[in-house]
């Protein structure tokens, strides 16, 4: 057993541990703090949970489409959020300032708890401390996801929560530890549709190795755990089929699948953020390589969760087609294991010399910070070489490795949607329906019936076939706005226009009229009918 959660040593040893925790504890959360405010932002697609959970704060279910309109279809992915969501609405919490509240919350914990650990885990290795501190503070992924509107950091929060459950004091006893990793395990299963192999990864483990030690202490908990996760994740499996007719949900049918495209398109996903915020590459280095040299110190159960947890949420952001949005979303989960387990390194290179560990340290976290300012130390012309947004090419729009540039499209886009959905619900006539492909914010602020050419809310696009060319990551199946012509829309398209550009030109041609004025002075909505 590794002795990572004894109390902390009493007398000097304890003065000096505090201390070093306190001092940990502002290294990572100022910079944390600095970077959640830099990057607040809601994403177009949290929208779309958030009418999902309005429509059932409103006892209409967990449906995007009024459901006598449409056979109900499962565009979300976040299950417990959605209805956390819900809850909020019922108290009259708006989901734009509960989700935000929520997700910064748990970023913070989450920092707070990897620090706490680390300062147990490493007390005599102050710098590792400090530099791996910084680390996690700084990293832009985890504070841009730490707003956004989705599940992003609460998953990865309570997969901390249950990894640092798993490896807490032996002390405690087993029933206790077990019930408390179930009602974790639980959660993280409920909260992602994919959380479950996070699950998988954190808990095998400590059951595998306490089964070849025969240590009860370990392996029972984490058993149980795992049975109570795989119970609550095939119950889950059964009512999304009694709900939606299908056993997985509608945001997994609109991608390419576990192909070798797919493998092809995550490589460049990962390789593309390495090379933005080289800092992450090194950690995920470091972190195997801490694993190892660690392994005595903290337990082979503790270092090998670590390896497994950084290279199987690794290997699934590549096998998973990788995403469009911005700082590498599917890779937010693996960001805090890597730094706990290069933290293991750094401890190493302490042992031989305390200026070597600082310098590696600082120099990993300012080549992952730098991104958060768009500067970068990998040439464009290189990080290009591994362009995954395929959309822009194809739309005609110069490629970007910036991803600062692509979290600034994603916040204006989702602003300028709310404006035209807050437009229609104005201007548009009752019962009418539009087609469109960003379902998000102009869903849930118009409230119209959505054809999505995207395929998250309308099954019959996501179990199309995709396209042969490669797109960005879950636009894999967009169909045209003429394939639902025969559906009679009210409305092909709407949008938002200076009145004196009106009609826009890019719809020059097409039978476009407008409907009322925009939110901002001098800007009118208009539609494209069919």
């Amino acid at each position: 057993m590794g002795t990572q959660d004894q109390p902390l040593a009493g007398g000097d040893g304890a003065n000096a541990s505090r201390g070093l925790l306190y001092l940990a504890l502002a290294v990572a959360l100022v910079p944390f703090a600095f970077l959640v405010h830099r990057f607040d932002f809601l994403c177009d697609d949290a929208f779309i949970t958030f009418r999902y959970s309005r429509n059932l704060a409103e006892g209409l279910g967990l449906v995007y489409n009024p459901p006598q309109l449409e056979a109900p279809v499962e565009g979300y992915s976040e299950f417990l959020w959605a209805g956390l969501m819900a809850l909020g609405m019922k108290v009259g919490a708006s989901p734009e300032v509960a989700s935000r509240t929520l997700s910064v919350l748990a970023g913070v914990l989450m920092v707070a708890g990897l620090v706490r650990a680390l300062v147990r885990r490493y007390p005599d290795a102050p710098a590792a401390v400090l530099t791996s501190s910084l680390l996690l503070g700084s990293a832009p992924p985890l504070a841009v996801w730490s707003t956004g509107g989705m599940a992003t950091m609460p998953t990865a929060a309570l997969a901390v929560a249950l990894f640092l459950v798993a490896h807490g004091a032996p002390a405690v006893d087993w029933r206790r530890r077990a019930l408390l990793l179930g009602l974790i395990s639980a959660g993280l299963t409920l909260m992602r549709a994919d959380a479950a192999l996070l699950v998988a990864l954190l808990l095998s483990p400590p059951i595998l190795t306490g089964l070849v030690r025969k240590d009860e202490q370990q392996w029972r908990p984490a058993l149980a755990a795992a049975a109570t996760g795989a119970l609550v994740f095939l119950g889950h499996m059964g009512w999304r089929y009694s709900v939606y007719g299908d056993w997985v949900p509608n945001t997994a049918r609109v991608k390419l699948g576990f192909s070798g495209a797919a493998a092809g398109r995550g490589l460049d996903y990962v390789v593309s953020a390495w090379l933005s915020m080289p800092g992450l590459a090194l950690i995920t280095l470091g972190a195997l390589a801490g694993a190892w040299c660690s392994r005595r110190r903290v337990g082979g159960a503790e270092a090998s969760g670590v390896a497994a947890l950084v290279l199987g949420g690794t290997a699934y952001a590549i096998s998973s087609g990788g995403d469009f949005m911005c700082f590498a979303r599917f890779l937010v989960p693996v960001v805090p294991f890597a730094v706990l387990g290069s933290a293991g390194a750094l401890a190493r290179i302490e042992e031989r010399t305390r200026a070597g560990a600082v310098l590696a340290g600082l120099a990993a976290a300012i080549l992952s910070a730098l991104a958060a300012f768009d500067v970068h130390a990998v040439p464009e012309s290189t990080r290009l070489a591994f362009h995954f947004r395929h959309n822009q090419t194809l739309m005609g729009v110069r490629p970007s490795a910036s991803e600062v540039e692509q979290w600034r499209n994603m916040s204006d886009r989702a602003g300028y949607w709310a404006e035209v959905g807050r437009a229609l619900a104005q201007h548009a006539p009752p019962n009418a329906s539009l087609v469109y492909g960003a379902v998000g914010a102009i869903g849930y602020h118009s409230n119209l019936f959505i054809h999505d050419r995207n395929g998250l809310v309308t099954r019959e696009v996501a179990m199309r076939p995709p396209h042969q060319e490669l797109r960005s990551p879950g636009h894999d199946k967009v169909v045209p706005a003429e394939f639902f012509l025969r559906l009679d829309p009210t409305f092909l398209d709407a949008g938002l226009c200076a009145a004196s550009a009106f009609p826009p030109r890019q719809k020059a041609g097409a039978r476009v009229e407008a409907l009322g004025p925009g939110e901002r002075p001098g800007t009118v909505l208009w539609v494209q009918r069919p």
